[in-house]
């Protein structure tokens, strides 16, 4: 685009009309300085006053741009020249970030073995791959406008996430809370180790959805409201199993804590029931303990039913709305 070859076509334009640079200037809501910059050669017409302009004169935003009143072929053949250079800048820009997501899912997965000397330096490379690619995301205005591709915009954010999502996991394991292990824990009914990994998947599920939340107010400050990352639904029933597992592990590890408590102290279960005096105390000390776990699955349970009842409501109304990233040309 020409300034000086614009200018002088808006020049041309406005003196056919036999109008001032001041009428102009108020019928647009701004000033004449801002309409003698343009005729001048200053500075090109801003893309929010662009449509007015060119429906004021008369002409087309593509004449204004080019600087004389297109054809119709002509205006055709830019037009294939601007899909063309989008669909190029857009295979360039998916190839710079999954470069940079294919490095960063590597080095962390490589993070999370937890090998000397080596994880730490890893983690933060994929840390910095992972923030190449956000920056790659964060300004469209390089690739030429490519928010108009909602599928290709959505899958770029769920890449950042599902990255984000495994770096934040290595850096737990790296930083050893909560280092033992399911099976351990499960097997071993050690309190301590269910409380760890209460704990722990507590921890990971909160910055996970702390990232989440991070990148979709990303997302909706370019693309609007209404757009998710993840669907809500996902991320209900996500944070629906993440609370239920911790609270059941809470609750079944004390139980299974004070179970191995009394059979470490008598020969056998069978043996303290025998035993009037030892069966209430053990009745006693096990009945808060089995409520407490009696609670806990039936509170997962009408909760588990609202939560379905809820994302089966939100499913067909979003499907009625229109995605704002969807590409308008389709």
């Amino acid at each position: 685009m020409d300034a000086v070859k614009t200018g002088a076509y808006l020049a041309m334009l406005r003196k056919a009309r036999g109008a001032t640079q001041q009428e102009i200037a108020e019928q647009l809501g701004i000033s004449n300085k801002t309409v003698s910059k343009w005729e001048s050669g200053g500075g090109l017409p801003d893309i929010t006053v662009l449509p007015a302009l060119a429906a004021l004169y008369g002409v087309s935003a593509d004449d204004i741009l080019a600087g004389e009143t297109l054809t119709d072929r002509r205006r055709g053949v830019l037009a294939e020249e601007t899909a063309a250079r989008r669909k190029r800048l857009l295979a360039r820009l998916r190839m710079r970030f999954d470069i940079c997501f294919v490095m960063a899912l590597a080095l962390a997965v490589l993070a999370a073995q937890r090998i000397r000397y080596v994880s730490w330096t890893a983690l933060v490379i994929s840390i910095a791959a992972v923030w190449a690619g956000y920056i790659l995301v964060a300004h469209p205005i390089r690739y030429g406008g490519v928010e108009a591709d909602g599928a290709l915009w959505r899958n770029l954010y769920q890449k950042l996430l599902a990255a984000s999502a495994l770096q934040w996991y290595a850096l737990l394991r790296l930083s050893r809370i909560g280092s033992t292990g399911l099976a351990d824990a499960v097997s071993s009914g050690e309190w301590r180790a269910m409380m760890v990994l209460a704990v722990r998947a507590g921890i990971f599920c909160l910055g996970t959805l702390a990232i989440w939340g991070a990148l979709q107010w990303r997302l909706r400050r370019l693309a609007g409201k209404g757009v998710w990352i993840v669907p809500v639904w996902v991320m209900l029933w996500g944070c629906w199993a993440a609370v239920f597992l911790a609270a059941w592990l809470l609750a079944d590890g004390a139980y299974r804590q004070t179970v191995e408590h009394w059979l470490s102290r008598y020969p056998s279960w069978e043996w303290i029931s025998q035993h009037p005096a030892l069966r209430i105390r053990r009745d006693e000390a096990l009945a808060p303990l089995l409520l407490t776990r009696r609670i806990v699955l039936a509170a997962g349970g009408v909760s588990a039913l609202g939560l379905l009842a809820a994302s089966a409501r939100i499913r067909p109304r979003r499907k009625k709305t229109r995605d704002p990233l969807a590409d308008p040309q389709k």
